[in-house]
């Protein structure tokens, strides 16, 4: 459930203006964009279903009358199994269970001392249209990644630090002033970027933004680029699986025929059959993910090893509320009167919860905070509403005969609007906030409607996302930066900001110490510029404390890529560390093919 992309441009597409240049408009680069089927040219077996044995994932995917458009930056794009990873591959990808990157497309890379790199690809990898993937297609990916502000830009300079020295070459180059980058942090920036951009079809953006000559063109290109629209059979895929047939019953996904290792496959998918535990508890469904808890699940079905995609599920406070917004002393009491150890316990069972709220993943945040000062966090996940009602009174609100009322005397309602993924988590939540004496203002909307209406419009008191951090960067200083900065709900954004760029807590690791001061983004730019382990562990425990002290999220665990699959019929490797990538069941796919038993 990566949506982070998909969001993250709806927003910039609400904030982007136009160009007044009427001699150079790049909304010309929409009006002749060379979108046509190419479903006919691709060379795939169309006897499919008649040679390939028929695999049901769980789930309503189906692209038919553009459902689903193929861009990742648009708000109609699909950022699951079907639509993003099944049908786009990976420079490299991350196990969690070993805690390295494994190269895909990428063959090798060297990294010199200044962190120039130079990334050597495969030469087996081709588009569905049969054309070779190579490393202008990368270089492609990653510099309209960094200038729709959803890159590496920070780091490099997309004009120039991006560039294919020859077609299976590409080499990165830091600005001047990140060639001391920590190293990890690095490697994170492009390591596992994902192919779902062609130059063919997306290079005429990169040279618009090439010639823009000032930040009005660069956000009206942008602009662009979030309403380019291509269909399901208009796209190019680079990853193992296509789409040969999309309509009002169905979608079939078949191996690609330019792609390595999915070439050879004798199996094709079939999306759309079944809505998600139906297709479980009926016994045809081949396996669904991200639903943990099915009830009356047939004896055929067991679960993988789980991975995590460093995310994390989190309540996300608003800023209307002036009491939220101004008093961490309220979203500490709100955190306490939520009963996340059930909630994750109900939704996600065998799921840890996050019991230090640092504001960096729980499943590896032990490896980069001292034990010291984990060890004096507050743990905000078990419930504790004594806690929270001193807390509140702290702070000058009473409560009056089972109700909160606000230091004005006023009955303290919440607003608290939620994306119908997450209907199970936000009804215990409510009825927790509820219990405790908070009135709730709750209600669920499907979550496209939800995130257009609320989400990107700040329109909220308290919700609900996963993706808090940064998803598939294994590192702090990108969940902290995230957090701090994202347009979306930076928290000390000029839009969003709920806590100061300099702030004052207790001295790391004493809750009871004299107050101290950190710049939170001197912090952010030391943890990324750490010349060894003991720095960049010092800098993110100052970072972490602050997170924890002051509670601008709380998060409540890590989101976790849980699967049951047809065990009984199919012959799944129930053992293998395959499974434990970010890439979830594709790399497993990838990594050991699918037979009936």
């Amino acid at each position: 459930m990566a949506v982070s992309g998909a969001a993250g441009a709806a927003v910039l597409a609400g904030c982007f203006g136009s160009s007044d240049d009427d001699d150079d408009d790049p909304t010309d680069l929409l009006e002749d964009d060379g979108l046509e089927s190419i479903i006919d040219d691709v060379d795939f077996n169309e006897n499919y279903e008649e040679e390939f044995n028929e695999a049901v994932p769980a789930g309503a995917l189906n692209p038919y009358n553009d459902q689903y458009l193929f861009n990742p930056f648009h708000v109609s794009w699909n950022g699951g199994d079907g639509g993003q990873e099944f049908t786009n591959e990976y420079l490299a990808v991350y196990n969690t269970e070993l805690g390295e990157f494994l190269p895909r497309v990428a063959e090798s890379w060297d990294i010199a001392d200044d962190l120039t790199t130079t990334i050597y690809f495969e030469e087996d990898y081709a588009w569905s249209d049969g054309s070779d993937i190579t490393a202008h297609d990368f270089e492609t990916q990653m510099r309209i990644s960094s200038y729709m502000d959803m890159g590496m830009q920070t780091f490099v300079d997309p004009d120039e630090g991006i560039y294919a020295e020859d077609d299976y070459t590409l080499v990165i180059e830091t600005r001047d002033e990140y060639s001391d980058l920590e190293d990890e942090l690095w490697m994170n920036n492009w390591a596992e970027t994902i192919l779902q951009v062609s130059n063919e079809q997306y290079g005429h953006f990169i040279e618009a933004f090439e010639n823009a000559d000032d930040e009005d063109e660069m956000q009206s290109i942008r602009e662009d680029v979030l309403n380019f629209e291509p269909s399901w059979d208009q796209a190019l895929f680079s990853g193992p699986f296509i789409f040969a047939e999309a309509n009002e019953q169905f979608a079939d996904q078949v191996p690609n025929p330019g792609h390595p290792i999915a070439k050879d496959w004798d199996f094709y998918l079939r999306n759309g059959v079944y809505e998600d535990e139906e297709a479980i508890q009926s016994g045809e469904g081949t396996w669904i993910h991200n639903d943990p808890t099915i009830d009356d699940i047939p004896d055929i079905y067991e679960e993988p090893p789980v991975s995590y995609s460093g995310q994390t599920f989190a309540l996300i406070f608003g800023v209307e509320d002036e009491y939220i917004r101004d008093y961490p002393e309220v979203r500490q009491a709100i955190a306490y009167a939520i009963d996340m150890e059930n909630i994750a316990r109900v939704t996600s069972p065998g799921t840890p919860v996050d019991e230090y709220a640092s504001g960096i993943d729980a499943g590896y945040v032990e490896n980069f905070v001292h034990d010291d000062v984990l060890e004096a966090m507050t743990n905000y996940a078990p419930e504790d509403t004594d806690t929270a009602a001193e807390l509140l009174e702290e702070v000058g609100f009473e409560n009056d005969d089972g109700e909160w009322l606000t230091p004005d005397g006023d009955t303290w309602t919440l607003n608290f609007p939620v994306g119908d993924w997450f209907e199970d988590h936000s009804e215990m939540v409510s009825n927790n906030l509820s219990e405790f004496g908070i009135d709730m203002d709750y209600y669920v909307q499907e979550f496209p409607t939800w995130q257009s209406e609320h989400e990107q419009n700040l329109d909220y008191d308290l919700m609900l996302q996963l993706n808090y951090g940064m998803a598939r960067d294994y590192h702090p200083y990108s969940d902290l930066e995230e957090e701090f900065n994202n347009p979306d709900r930076g928290l000390f954004t000029e839009r969003t900001g709920i806590v100061d760029e300099e702030v004052e807590v207790p001295e790391v690791g004493n809750p009871d110490g004299d107050m101290v001061t950190f710049n939170i983004e001197d912090e952010l730019e030391a943890m990324a510029t750490a010349t060894d382990e003991e720095e960049l562990m010092e800098h993110t425990s100052n970072l972490a404390w602050v997170h924890n002290q002051l509670l601008p999220g709380a998060p409540m665990f890590p989101w976790s890529e849980h699967y049951w699959v047809n065990a009984g019929e199919w012959d799944f490797d129930l053992d293998s560390d395959d499974w434990t990538t970010s890439n979830r069941i594709s790399h497993y796919l990838l990594q050991n093919g699918l037979q009936p038993e």
